[in-house]
């Protein structure tokens, strides 16, 4: 997230990508961000819900 935070405040990539692409980009990244972030891993499975 830090570094879309970042990525977001990024003149240079604004202006050599343009403001709509950059906006695209953008957008597509935080919602990649939200998928990865919200996935359950095997592990968590394993280790978390056979507990149940």
């Amino acid at each position: 997230k830090e570094a879309l935070d970042e990525l977001e405040n990024s003149k240079l990539m604004r202006e050599t990508l343009g403001e709509t692409t950059f906006e695209n980009f953008l957008r597509e990244k935080r919602k990649e961000w939200d998928l990865y972030r919200t996935q359950v891993s095997e592990w968590e499975v394993n280790r978390y819900i056979r507990r149940l």
